[in-house]
């Protein structure tokens, strides 16, 4: 019907037209109202504009309704009266929309990236981007308020004036003021795809651009309109309710599709916010550790310090030399815990800030378990008389036969002594009685050695298991709980991997790290430990 060149296919009564052009009403106010609240929503002034071009254009409707139903017997008058108000509401309409898609369609995009720019710019760049927004508005303004005018004027003059060549009979094109408006629709369709207003994801620009399709088609069909009430007249008005239409669904798919923004963007607050409470519960934690963790060697050290230093100042002859020796054995022992301190907060920095830089050798790791093993036994700090630590190096083909021929990996031969010696330091901890067995296995594919250090002390509680290798997770009562951060972020950066578990009899737990190892056979000569070194 839309495309019949038969303008007595459907000749629709008065009242018929009233009721069809006041669907047309509703329709587009329920469409501006939308449009000027996404604005409010979205501080988006392209909705603005386009919401003020629609409730000016459904206001010169409303008026042409009330005007063609109180005036509907006076049959000349509605010749001209209807075509001209329709002219003056779409061209008004066709108008604003191509000034919002020229100057107003990327609005929102960078009034949002001002608006984070503001957040770090100084006083003189908010200052520009407040004039900016001022002259912007005035534009804003200056555009509605003369095109409004206009299409004001023209629809009110419609009353007593009728425009030349208005309504032409002798032409198949029988409303030639449909052209102006039809153009300015195609110039809209034409920069919207110039801009690439397609691309964006808002439904709200999917919607718009098939309500211009209709439109323009809407104006075709309109031009051909010979008379009031016939086939086009009545196809050009039920085409511009589909247009109204679809233009409203197209909102509230975009309304839905917002909402869904934000409640992703709320949830990825929540989380981002429980992170920021982690990561405050962490610095506390941090803080109360480190302060403890540093009161205890600087006491005895100022300490003892201070006591020496009083001695000698008062009277050198009497100091007891044994008792001096051991004082600085503690002083000594407490500035390496300081070191180690110290160490551990730098290496758990450069992990955090990704700069955990290792210097990859080749060397023997079956010499430095050895070594580290035997250094760990005659220099611990805490002697202990009733534990022991044995180490067994296994391949996993002969079980429990040590392995003649080294293992050669490429690593960074200091951090792995650090992994080493931090479980050892563990298992030590909580050893009372027993054997701290270390194993180191080599996999049959010969790809990997897996280290074991198990301990016979109470095993691992099992809320402490899940968080075991976090920062400030401890077993103990002492202890910064960083050790096992550090040496987990080790091994990982090694291709390995670190693990725990308690030991299948209920005693102690077993600490287990895999590296990945080259095998290579050596002379006999190259197969003993060096003499007592420490590689860490």
């Amino acid at each position: 019907m839309a495309i019949s060149l038969d303008p007595t296919l459907w000749i629709s009564s008065e009242i018929h037209h009233f009721y069809i052009e006041l669907i047309a009403v509703i329709l587009g106010s329920a469409l501006s109202f939308y449009y000027i609240l996404r604005y409010r929503a979205l501080r988006d002034r392209f909705s603005l504009f386009v919401g003020i071009g629609f409730f000016i254009s459904v206001s010169i409707d409303l008026f042409h309704v009330i005007v063609s139903f109180a005036l509907i017997e006076n049959i000349v008058f509605i010749k001209y009266f209807i075509p001209q108000t329709w002219f003056a509401g779409r061209f008004f309409l066709g108008a604003m929309l191509l000034i919002a898609i020229l100057k107003y369609s990327s609005i929102s995009q960078r009034e949002e990236i001002a608006q984070l720019t503001d957040i770090r710019s100084s006083s003189n760049t908010r200052e520009e981007s407040e004039k900016k927004s001022i002259t912007e508005k005035k534009g804003l303004i200056f555009y509605i308020s003369l095109l409004g005018i206009i299409a004001i004027v023209t629809a009110l003059s419609s009353l007593f004036l009728v425009y030349p060549a208005s309504v032409l009979d002798d032409y198949s094109v029988h409303r030639p003021y449909e052209i102006p408006p039809l153009i300015l629709f195609c110039l809209v369709l034409f920069f919207f795809y110039k801009k690439k207003l397609y691309q964006k994801k808002d439904f709200v620009y999917k919607g718009l651009v098939v309500y211009l399709v209709i439109d323009v088609f809407t104006q075709v069909v309109m031009s051909f309109s010979a008379m009031s009430f016939d086939t086009a007249h009545n196809m050009a008005h039920v085409l511009k309710d589909v247009g109204y239409f679809v233009n409203i669904i197209a909102l509230i798919m975009s309304s839905m599709q917002y909402s869904n923004y934000l409640k992703k963007a709320n949830s990825l607050i929540r989380e981002n916010l429980i992170k920021l409470q982690e990561n405050e519960k962490l610095k506390d934690d941090f803080i109360n550790v480190a302060a403890h963790e540093l009161r205890t060697p600087i006491q005895p050290i100022l300490g003892l310090s201070d006591l020496i230093n009083r001695n000698l100042q008062n009277n050198t002859s009497e100091i007891d030399l044994p008792e001096l020796k051991n004082d600085i054995k503690v002083i000594y022992r407490n500035a390496k815990k300081l070191v180690k301190l110290t160490n551990d907060i730098l290496d758990v920095s450069r992990i955090d800030s990704h700069i955990l830089n290792l210097n990859i050798s080749r060397f023997d790791f079956v010499e430095l378990v050895k070594n580290i093993v035997q250094d760990f036994t005659t220099n611990t700090e805490r002697k202990d008389e009733n534990v022991f630590i044995d180490c067994n190096i296994n391949n996993e083909t002969r079980a429990k036969e040590v392995l003649d021929q080294s293992i050669f990996i490429e690593g960074d031969k200091a951090r792995i002594s650090q992994v080493l010696l931090n479980l050892l330091n563990n298992a030590r901890k909580f050893t009372k009685d027993g054997k701290i067995i270390v194993t180191v296995l080599m996999k049959k594919n010969a790809e990997e050695l897996i280290v074991s250090i198990s301990d016979k002390g109470k095993g691992i509680n099992s809320e402490v298991m899940i968080h075991l290798f976090e920062k400030f997770i401890s077993k103990s009562d002492s202890g910064t709980g960083l050790g096992l951060y550090i040496s987990k972020n080790i091994v990982e950066a090694h291709g390995g991997k670190i693990w725990a578990s308690n030991n299948q009899d209920g005693i102690g737990s077993t600490f287990s790290f895999s590296i990945p190892v080259e095998l290579k056979p050596v002379p006999d000569s190259q197969s003993q430990p060096n003499s007592k070194t420490n590689p860490a």
